[in-house]
């Protein structure tokens, strides 16, 4: 807890794909707040569940322990009928997956047909024949397969006695066939980017703590709370000019039920 009469301060963690979940509304709110995707999970429920206006697409938050909290799925209604999928770990930094949300909900940028060039930079390592990369600490390897799905893991040490990385597995994330490229590419972008992330060290998994920097410089919690809302008016100036897709008749989608 902070000292009485400091106001809260957060710390800046890199590498960001060792930072932990961080505040899931950095991908919910701004969904919410500027794309208009309706709530379809029930009240207080620790699930949520936000739906696209056209209803073809869906995010899910399900903090279950033994499966991806995170899924972003598609219908395949406007992809050639081609449905995909994104998975994502518990662990998985919320600002890495706004990056596919991101990607998803504003006009698609030219990008790579093959998404892992998005990592052919001097600090990683890729690999053309098995189709993989490496970042540079070699935390993170991730894998493209021939009919386009990919999948990341990411691990850390397991504690500060350790000189290797161990196979202790931070998250994991999979994408699958038919996921479009820039999606993919706006994922890779977020998780090699070299910007930290800013976090709570006291809500960061232990493990976690053994393979990061953390920067001396602290940050008032504050400029957290800004920085996303700054970034639900930016998507929302965005979209300005750009009539959002018809909500289907019907009305709200119904609650699910057990």
């Amino acid at each position: 807890m902070s000292e009485p009469g400091k106001p809260p301060v957060l710390a800046q963690v890199a590498p960001r794909y060792l930072a932990g979940g961080g505040d899931p509304r950095w991908v919910t709110a701004p969904l919410q707040q500027a794309f208009r995707w309706r709530a379809a999970h029930l009240p207080l429920s620790p699930v949520v569940r936000l739906t696209s206006r056209d209803h073809q697409t869906e995010l899910l938050l399900n903090p279950s322990p033994d499966e991806h909290w995170w899924t972003l799925c598609h219908t395949g209604a406007d992809n050639d009928g081609k449905a995909w999928t994104m998975r994502f770990g518990a662990r998985t930094p919320a600002e890495i997956i706004a990056a596919a949300a991101d990607a998803l909900t504003t006009p698609a940028a030219v990008s790579p047909t093959d998404p892992l060039q998005v990592l052919e930079q001097p600090s990683w390592h890729r690999s053309i024949l098995d189709h993989r990369a490496y970042s540079p600490d070699e935390f993170v390897t991730v894998s493209r397969h021939s009919l386009g799905a990919v999948h990341i893991k990411v691990t850390a040490f397991d504690g500060p006695w350790s000189s290797e990385p161990t196979d202790r597995t931070a998250w994991q994330a999979y994408f699958s066939d038919h996921t479009p490229p820039h999606l993919v590419t706006a994922v890779l972008a977020g998780l090699s980017s070299p910007e930290p992330l800013l976090r709570d060290e006291k809500e960061m998994a232990t493990f976690l703590r053994y393979s990061v920097g953390i920067a001396r410089e602290r940050v008032p919690a504050q400029q957290a709370e800004d920085a996303l809302w700054a970034r639900i008016d930016r998507l929302t100036a965005s979209r300005t000019g750009q009539p959002l897709p018809p909500q289907p008749p019907g009305g709200p989608l119904p609650h699910r039920t057990r």
